[in-house]
């Protein structure tokens, strides 16, 4: 995890890079304070724990600049127990390294990267050294030691990381803190809860063990990048489509969204507002189109404002609209109608002569037809009767009186 301080002003990013520094200085002085040595025969361990533990978090997945997903932390306390405090903490500081070098960072945020990884697995370390002692160094209390102190690693983790981060946004660290540890719940929690499992594997089956659960880590992460891969990919596509189905300069549905509606076969229930804005092309020449297309876009604002979510508002064209009401009734149509048209009552401009009005149809699935097409046609229809009755009024479509 780390934080740039990209184009901050000079006396905060001075401030940021002297925590920067003052992390690493203390993973440095505490890394001799707690100086545990080499335990016999732990290079093996050592060699394996150190690449595993690259390859998960170059296998962490970012979801924004709070929550990410990744499964380092599983390989802490097998790392600790394996291979003693001091070797776990150079593990870690080439971790830092190895991110700051892959990732391009400024060698002040490789430091602190460094050196927060170091101090977090120090705290860890310290942390099982001293529970192990009050509570035993098998069965429960060995269960109860090793999870907390993975909880004491994620804490201190996020706790450090999350303090040159609200200094860069100008917040207070203990909120910045309660968030990401909310959003981080259930990743930091489940990697703990893997590693807890990861620990007894290899206390049981030794250098085996590390082996067969680091492949099964090493699956899971390339599992979990794939995930993030296909939902990244799958976003993208989702907002491409939303382009091509959305009117740029009104944000509302374009007739291409009204004619794959139109497609698709459906026996929901709903109802269509068709609607134009009265006198709409004298307003044109009067104020100028750049005044209509504000006046386009406050009519969608106030429609999204009448409907409820889940509506959808349709430009078909020019000053044209189509509004869905899913799931309602002519009659309820009509109260939602009468909604817009009180909203748009309340535009008022200086500059506007006249108020903004429109002329709106009502046509209802299944009342007046099933067809959807003809389901347009008929609220065409009558909004073309609302219109030839004075305008700035409402009709429901009606066969003997709308009918062409």
């Amino acid at each position: 995890m780390g934080f740039g301080g990209d184009h901050l002003p000079d006396k905060l990013e001075q401030k940021m890079n002297r925590y920067r520094e003052a992390v690493a200085v203390a993973a440095v002085v505490l890394g001799i304070v707690f100086y545990s040595g080499y335990p016999e025969g732990s290079w093996p361990y050592i060699v394996i724990l150190a690449a595993l533990q690259i390859y998960l978090h170059s296998g962490s997945v970012s979801i924004d600049d709070r929550s990410y997903i990744s499964l380092g932390t599983s390989a802490i306390l097998p790392m600790i127990l394996l291979c003693g405090t001091t070797p776990s903490m150079l593990i870690s500081v080439f971790k830092g390294v190895y991110d700051g070098i892959k990732y391009q960072k400024a060698w002040r945020r490789t430091l602190f990267n460094a050196g927060q990884f170091a101090l977090s697995t120090l705290a860890a370390s310290l942390s099982l050294e001293k529970l192990t002692e009050l509570l035993g160094s098998e069965g429960w209390g060995l269960i109860v030691a090793i999870s907390a102190a993975t909880v004491v690693y994620v804490l201190c983790n996020i706790g450090l990381v999350r303090f040159v981060v609200a200094m860069a946004k100008g917040v207070s660290w203990w909120g910045e803190f309660k968030t990401s540890l909310r959003v981080n719940l259930f990743s930091s929690w489940s990697s703990g809860f893997i590693g807890i499992i990861f620990t007894f594997f290899v206390l049981r089956y030794e250098l085996l063990g590390l082996l067969a659960f680091s492949a099964l880590l090493i699956i899971l992460s390339w599992l979990l990048q794939a995930t993030a891969e296909v939902g990244a990919e799958r976003a993208l596509r989702k907002e491409l489509e939303e382009e091509l189905i959305i009117d740029v300069m009104t944000g509302a549905y374009n007739f291409r969204h009204l004619n794959n509606w139109l497609s698709e076969p459906s026996d929901e229930a709903v109802s269509l507002l068709f609607m134009d804005i009265d006198n709409f092309a004298a307003f044109n020449d009067t104020y100028g189109h750049a005044e209509g297309d504000r006046v386009l876009r406050l009519l969608v604002e106030t429609i999204e404002k009448s409907i409820r979510e889940g509506d959808h508002v349709i430009r078909y064209g020019g000053d044209e609209f189509v509004v869905f009401l899913k799931g309602m009734d002519a009659e309820k149509a009509k109260l939602v109608a009468e909604r817009i048209m009180d909203n748009l009552a309340k535009l008022k401009d200086p500059k506007w002569k006249e108020p903004i009005t429109v002329s709106l149809g009502i046509a209802a699935k299944p009342q007046h037809s099933s067809d959807k097409r003809q389901l347009l046609l008929f609220a065409d229809q009558a909004m073309y009767n609302a219109k030839n009755s004075g305008k700035n009024n409402i009709r429901i479509y009606q066969a003997d009186r709308d009918s062409a």
